[in-house]
């Protein structure tokens, strides 16, 4: 035989160290040598090393542990065995052991660039960045030519969010090499960083010069759409079709760019051809489905999910169809739609809600209402969503007390839910509780400060209690970012300004509210009130009677804009 077993190579080890001089045992050579001190003994080093490899072919990772350890005992500078204990730690799951024998090694032998590259992936799998970051940089430096290493650190930069740091990097890769496909696409991303999109679109066509990717026009095509160049991110598409007419993810990509442009018939002859190879063919039907419903095509819609649950029970169809026949009033036949869902289904709870608005739609409150208590009382489908309807239908029927039960219910099992916290704080408003409404919607920006509703809750009562203005501003402008068609948010910017004496910018805002919302009694009597303060006093007495006659559940604030009225008229103004 010309191989002989491991455990007898072992052996003939263990008897070339007794032919060398050794002791009779390898355990006691390896227990006598001092690491970093005496003369190394490579032929125990190698010994054990042999028997630790055996053990690691056998899964024995704790015993092959053991003896690699052994053989580093005999020669400390056994590089072959030194590269095998940090990943037999890390196959023990022993991460920061490895981590610490690493530390230790690379202070010993800093030159050691395979080990650095593994310390550098330990220190990331344990979610040190900055510090595998700084060891991928003293790799860099040692190898300052090495474009893999380049283009590792520069990933990091970017994945750190330092563009900056990036950049030369990735520029002194395609200095060495012009036509590095990793390098330009690495380049492309970082571009998009820096929101440099035409130099990225440059860098993204040399990649593909390079190399021909469907993967990586996918990518382009995803940047053209990212910045409205829908004709580009369609042309592109196209020739990946052409390619590769199987490519779902590209077909996918062409149909949704063809929505973008609004091209509607386009779109479902993809969808079609589509269909023609797809994994699934039911779902892209059920895609199609909805394009025809977004068309106001609901007889066409209907027509395909009832063929598609002719097919197959799927409850996404089951529950869009019951949507359908709701948005026709075909109340009854929705019911029995969402009533065949079953529990386990992802849409259950939501076909909950919807059985709860059309039973709210048909006037039958209490069959609403029984619905949702025995769902939440039951707590096998719970959502915060649940409680919220049922709180609104506690206020229906002017049962403030037991909305607010509910609500409170809700919150001992989703305490942080925005929407739960939000009724709840606009409930305390209404019952005169301004205190404690204004201390939950400050909660809600606390737990979510994109929240544009509690924002502008917190903003306007600020500004209309004329304290802390600045603070009231900010909150309603990054209420007017998030949501800038909002009329009652535009209102809100409206009175800050008012109360920070900005009439014309106040003005300006309010108008644009009452073009939003023009039916809104309190937006019109706010802009009537900075009229007046401007002096336009004929624009005001016309915006106040515009109010009134909006004003009408609201008697309190219909009374008070007509006295507004009154007193004007007394000076002769009409």
């Amino acid at each position: 035989m010309l191989a002989f077993p491991l455990r007898l190579l072992a052996l003939l080890g263990c008897v070339a160290l007794l032919a060398g001089g050794c002791q009779p045992k390898a355990e006691t050579a390896a227990l006598q040598a001092a690491p970093g001190g005496g003369k190394a003994d490579h032929a125990c080093s190698y010994a054990y090393f042999l028997w630790g490899r055996h053990a690691e072919l056998l899964l024995r990772f704790e015993e092959a542990l053991e003896f690699y350890q052994k053989a580093l005992i005999c020669d400390d500078q056994a590089e072959f065995v030194s590269e095998k204990v940090p990943i037999l730690l890390l196959r023990l799951e022993r991460t920061d052991e490895a981590a610490l024998w690493l530390h230790d090694y690379l202070a010993a032998h800093p030159d050691r660039t395979g080990m650095r590259m593994l310390y550098a992936k330990v220190l990331l799998n344990q979610k040190k960045n900055t510090e595998a970051m700084a060891q991928y940089r003293l790799i860099s430096e040692q190898n300052p030519d090495d474009p893999a290493i380049l283009m590792l650190l520069a990933e990091m930069y970017m994945g750190a969010g330092q563009a900056a740091a990036a950049r030369p990097l990735l520029e002194r890769v395609l200095a060495q090499d012009p036509s590095s496909y990793p390098g330009h696409i690495l380049m492309a991303r970082l571009c998009q960083m820096e929101e440099r999109i035409d130099e990225a679109v440059e860098h993204y066509l040399k990649a593909l010069e390079r190399n021909w990717s469907s993967e990586l026009h996918l990518e382009l095509g995803e940047l053209y759409i990212k910045n409205g160049r829908y004709d580009e991110a369609a042309t592109l598409f196209e020739t990946v079709v052409e390619r590769d007419e199987q490519n779902e993810a590209a077909r996918v990509a062409l149909i949704h760019v063809y929505l973008l442009q609004k091209k509607v018939n386009q779109a479902l002859a993809e969808l079609n051809r589509l269909k023609t190879y797809a994994e699934q063919p039911q779902r892209v039907d059920l895609t199609i489905a909805r394009l025809y419903a977004r068309q106001g095509q609901f007889d066409k819609a209907i027509a395909i999910t009832n063929k598609i649950l002719d097919k197959e029970n799927l409850s996404e169809a089951r529950y869009f169809l019951a949507v359908l026949l709701a948005q026709q009033q075909k109340y009854g036949r929705a019911l029995k739609q969402l009533q065949l869902l079953d529990r386990k289904d992802p849409e259950y709870a939501n076909g909950l809600l919807l059985q709860v608005r059309i039973l709210r739609e048909q006037n039958k409150l209490d069959e609403a209402r029984q619905l949702l208590e025995s769902h939440l009382d039951a707590g096998e489908v719970r959502t915060a969503e649940m409680y919220v309807m049922l709180a609104a239908l506690h206020q229906i029927e002017g049962r403030d007390d037991l909305s607010k039960k509910v609500l409170l219910q809700g919150l001992e099992v989703f305490p942080n839910d925005e929407d739960l916290l939000y009724e709840y704080g606009l409930l305390l408003e209404d019952n005169g509780e301004h205190g404690a409404a204004l201390a939950v919607m400050q909660k809600i920006i606390t737990l979510k400060p994109d929240n544009a509703a509690a924002l502008n809750f917190v903003g306007f009562s600020w500004a209309d209690k004329k304290i802390n203005l600045d603070q009231a501003l900010e909150y309603i402008q990054r209420a007017i970012e998030l949501k800038p068609d909002n009329g009652y948010i535009r209102d809100s910017l409206g009175w800050v300004y008012y109360r920070l004496g900005k009439l014309d910018q106040a003005i300006k805002e309010l108008e644009t509210a009452v073009r939003l919302s023009p039916e809104d009694a309190a937006i019109l009597e706010h802009l009537g009130d900075v009229y007046l303060e401007k002096g336009r006093v004929r624009d005001a007495v016309q915006t106040y009677k515009k109010a009134v006659k909006f004003a009408t559940e609201d008697e309190k604030g219909k009374k008070r804009i007509q006295e507004k009225i009154r007193i004007l008229e007394r000076q002769g103004i009409r």
